[in-house]
C-alpha cells in the first residue's frame, strides 16, 4: 500500500482518520523565520506501508531516532545532507516499525546572511563536504556527541517563544557545522587516525571499569568530540556502542568455556546483571543462558 505523506498527518499534527489503521504518531513543523523550520515527526506503521514524499531544497540538520523524540536518550543518529533542489521520493516502513525524526531546515541564503558569507560560499562548502563525507544516499552521519546532547536538550524542552527557539536552532546548526569540519580533518590526518586506532585497541583491553570517555580522550591525546567523531567515522559505530560489544564478546567467550562460572562472568564485565541480559540479547539475539544452552 503506497499514501502521500501530504494525506497521512491532519492540520493539528494528528494522524488522519483514513490513515489511522496502519499508522499512528504525530507531526508538528514550525516555520520560525521564512526561510528556518524546525520539524518534529513520529511515524508508527501498524502494517507495511510505503509512503512517497516531497522535500524542497535546503540544508537538513537532522536527529533521528526509532521511538518519539522527547529526551536525548531517544536519538540514536545525526545526519547532515544538501539538497540542491525540490526532491521527491518513496520510502518503505516495515509492520511495525517506528521512525523519528527532529529536523532542522534553512536554506543556503539564509544560513549565509547569519555567517556574514555568500550564498555561493555556503553552497560550495557544503557541496564539498557532501562529495568528501557522504554515504551513498548524499547523507553525513555524525555521532550524537555530549555536546551536540546539551544544544539539543533545549530544543526538546522548548516551550517559550518562537524567537528564542530560532536561537537554539541557530546554536545547534553552528555547532554541527564546527564538528562537519572536524570530522573533515580527522577523514585526512593520519596522525589523528592513529591516536583514534590507538583508543580501539585500548577499548579491547578487557576492564572491569566502565567506560570513561574523557580518560581515553586524554590518553590518545584527543578532545572527547574529535574522539567520538573520528572512532564513529573510522569504525562505523560510536564509542560506547562498541565498547558494549567488546565487553559481551568477551564474556561469551567466557561463557562458552565455562557456563557455570556465569556470576563471575557478569561480575567482571562491568555491568549489571540486567545491562547485561539486555546487551547480550542485543548483540547475539537470545540470552545468555540460552548462549549457554546452544554453545
Amino acid at each position: 500500500m503506497q499514501v502521500n505523506m501530504s494525506d497521512v498527518y491532519d492540520n493539528a499534527g494528528n494522524i488522519e482518520k483514513k490513515q489511522s489503521g496502519q499508522l499512528s504518531g504525530h507531526k508538528q513543523l514550525l516555520s520560525l523565520l521564512p526561510n528556518l523550520q524546525l520539524l518534529d515527526q513520529h511515524l508508527h506503521s501498524k502494517t507495511a506501508i510505503s509512503i512517497y514524499e516531497e522535500a524542497r531544497q535546503g540544508l537538513y540538520f537532522s536527529f533521528l531516532g526509532t521511538s518519539a523524540i522527547k529526551t536525548i536518550q531517544d536519538i540514536e543518529s545525526v545526519q547532515i545532507s544538501y539538497q540542491a533542489r525540490d526532491i521527491n521520493g518513496v520510502f518503505s516502513i516495515a509492520e511495525n516499525t517506528e521512525r523519528s525524526l527532529i529536523q532542522i531546515r534553512i536554506t543556503p541564503s539564509h544560513l549565509a546572511m547569519v555567517l556574514g558569507e555568500t550564498e555561493n560560499q555556503i553552497i560550495q562548502h557544503f557541496s564539498a563536504m557532501q562529495d568528501k563525507l557522504a554515504n551513498e544516499n548524499a547523507v553525513i552521519q555524525l555521532p550524537l556527541t555530549e555536546k551536540t546532547a546539551n544544544i539539543i536538550k533545549p530544543i526538546l524542552s522548548h516551550k517559550g517563544h518562537s524567537i528564542s527557539l530560532a536561537g537554539h536552532l541557530y546554536a545547534a546548526i553552528f555547532t554541527l557545522i564546527e564538528q562537519l569540519q572536524m570530522l573533515n580533518h580527522l577523514s585526512q590526518c593520519e596522525e589523528c587516525q592513529s591516536k583514534l586506532f590507538n583508543a580501539q585497541n585500548l577499548i579491547e583491553i578487557p576492564a572491569k571499569a566502565a567506560l570513561n570517555i574523557q580518560q581515553l580522550a586524554h590518553t590518545v591525546g584527543l578532545n572527547t568530540d574529535a574522539l567520538a567523531i573520528g572512532f564513529h567515522l573510522l569504525v562505523g559505530q560510536s564509542i560506547e556502542s562498541y565498547c558494549t560489544h567488546s565487553r559481551i564478546k568477551v564474556a561469551a567467550a567466557q561463557l562458552r568455556q565455562n557456563p557455570a562460572s556465569k556470576s563471575h562472568i557478569v561480575a567482571q564485565s562491568g555491568f549489571s546483571a540486567d545491562q547485561f541480559e539486555a546487551a547480550f540479547i542485543q548483540h547475539f539475539g537470545v540470552s545468555s543462558h540460552q548462549y549457554g544452552q546452544i554453545h
